[in-house]
């Protein structure tokens, strides 16, 4: 059975997040908790994708020609990130 992807309207950055680049990482900080993740490369171009407003299925296919990966890899990739995002209130249902 194929697992669900997100939908293909835009998801949202939850605004009581602030994020910072460090380098090619980027730094997540969830303001009423003050808990603090830290995104690799990837994740964090994944996040800035999210914020210009970038739906599921667009990310997936700049990340493809971006980084010269299958697309079946990073559709899993992405919604297994997203998914974490959403769990830990980064971005918003």
């Amino acid at each position: 059975m194929e697992r669900p992807t997100p939908s293909a309207t835009p998801i949202r950055l939850n605004p009581d997040v602030i994020a910072r680049h460090l380098g090619e990482s980027a730094v997540l900080v969830h303001l009423p908790t003050n808990r603090v993740f830290e995104l690799n490369h990837t994740a964090a171009r994944v996040w800035d994708l999210l914020a210009e407003g970038m739906p599921f299925e667009k990310i997936v296919h700049t990340l493809v020609d971006e980084f010269d990966i299958d697309v079946a890899g990073v559709t899993a990739d992405v919604t297994d990130l997203i998914d974490w995002l959403r769990s830990e209130e980064l971005i918003q249902p």
